[in-house]
């Protein structure tokens, strides 16, 4: 949980030796959590830090594209940089972010030089380190700035009452999918969603990873005057009262620490959290399927309070289906309980995304060698950002030139044996040729 930030003390030379203590504790990844009556700051809370283990999003090593596999991305959308300091990676990440915080009825972060420092130095520590968490032990990494994210916040100089980290690592170019994977992922939602920030530092690092793309997103949050403390009726409920087009399921293993071990594929997390400065208890939390026809159906989930899950804040509450939710329905949570001895409750809806297909069509099922194959997509979000056209054997293939995002002229060799039929197989993914969401196949023919 985040602690309240102490007074200072008057003393030169104990305010000296607590510092000291409180940089020791932070700095020790493995330690764990000392009594923090003696620090001057507040430890950074970022997910992992109660059961001590390193936390993120996304896979811990990059996957190398397979052997004989090609991929060319797609052109998107032009990104515009509205923020003044940040490049066209960052921006988009501090964009995401107030959007989802936007839905959620809480008020936007600003970018803060110091935090975007932070941050963008430990994204290239990670990209640099090929890893994936919040701790840095490679001190002659020429990104190194600090073991913990207290260390990091504390180089730059940010004086913080409250801090929390996040980090993401994605297959993919799209610094939004990044954003949209921590705001799914729950713990890091937790921190994302937290009303007592109100600064942030989004750094973010794109590489080429073995014939992929990696996308390295940190983002450092923080507070040097806390807001006032809202009213105990203020509820901060993710997905939000009346929010459409919300993912059906969640992939519990590519959170860390995990939410839901030993489950595979399980539906959209649902959440509800106070500040942290108030008191907050859980008598019901409850997710119902409301079908166009009939009663409501009670769903199997799991309940994830403070007192059953130490990575869970005091002030926080999730519940977790069991398994993917229904697409295209109107989902009700009903929430009962208390906010600083007051008695709170709140009944409020969402609607799952349809289920949704894009589909591949080729000019012609075979072409001769070294012609061109003309690919069209139907049906593509481009909301979602650009995808990863892949293509096997790459040795069949000359060229991909994108004329739109859904129109893809990819160019042939002449490498196929006379007298026989190569086959060419094409899919379209957003995370570097994993989980396609459209595939097909053609000839290529003497």
């Amino acid at each position: 949980m985040i602690l309240k930030r102490h007074a200072a003390v008057a003393c030169w030379a104990v305010t000296l030796c607590l510092s000291l203590s409180a940089a020791a504790q932070d700095n020790d990844a493995a330690a764990a959590p000392a009594d923090t009556s003696a620090r001057i700051k507040n430890t950074v809370r970022h997910p992992g830090s109660t059961t001590n283990r390193q936390g993120g999003v996304g896979p811990q090593s990059g996957a190398a594209l397979p052997v004989g596999t090609g991929a060319v991305r797609s052109p998107g959308k032009q990104s515009t940089d509205g923020q003044s300091g940040l490049d066209a990676l960052q921006a988009p990440v501090l964009e995401r972010l107030n959007f989802h915080r936007e839905l959620a009825g809480l008020p936007p972060v600003s970018a803060e030089p110091r935090l975007l420092k932070a941050a963008q130095s430990h994204s290239s520590y990670l990209d640099s380190a090929n890893e994936m968490g919040h701790y840095e032990d490679k001190k002659t990494n020429p990104y190194y700035t600090g073991n913990s994210p207290f260390d990091r916040i504390d180089v730059v100089h940010y004086d913080y009452a409250e801090a929390g980290e996040v980090v993401a690592r994605q297959p993919s170019s799209h610094p939004a999918a990044a954003v949209d994977a921590l705001i799914a992922a729950i713990y890091h939602r937790f921190i994302i969603l937290s009303v007592d920030f109100v600064h942030a530092g989004p750094g973010a690092v794109l590489k080429a990873h073995q014939g992929t793309e990696e996308l390295n997103v940190t983002v450092d949050f923080g507070a040097d005057v806390l807001p006032p403390r809202p009213p105990p009726s203020r509820l901060t409920v993710y997905p939000a009262d009346g929010q459409t087009g919300v993912l059906t399921d969640f992939d519990p293993a590519e959170e860390f620490p995990n939410p839901m071990p030993g489950h595979t594929l399980v539906g959209f997390p649902i959440s509800i959290q106070v500040d942290a400065r108030h008191a907050f208890e859980v008598k019901s939390l409850e997710l119902y399927e409301m079908p166009s026809s009939g009663a409501p159906r009670l769903l199997d989930t799991k309940l994830l309070t403070h007192a059953v899950d130490a990575e869970t804040p005091a002030h926080a509450a999730a519940l977790i289906p069991v398994v993917p939710l229904a697409p295209g329905t109107i989902h009700r949570v009903a929430f009962s309980g208390s906010v600083s001895g007051m008695p709170v409750s709140r009944t409020w809806q969402f609607v799952t995304a349809p289920t949704s297909k894009v589909t591949m069509s080729f000019a012609s099922p075979a072409i001769a060698p070294g012609a061109v194959q003309r690919i069209t997509l139907d049906g593509l979000d481009g909301e979602k950002g650009p995808y990863y056209l892949c293509y096997a054997p790459a040795r069949l293939v000359k060229s991909v030139v994108h004329e739109s995002e859904m129109q893809i002229a990819m160019t042939t060799t002449a490498d196929c044996e006379p007298g026989t039929s190569c086959q060419v197989s094409v899919s379209t993914s957003y995370r570097s040729c994993a989980k396609p969401f459209a595939d097909g196949t053609f000839a290529i023919v003497q």
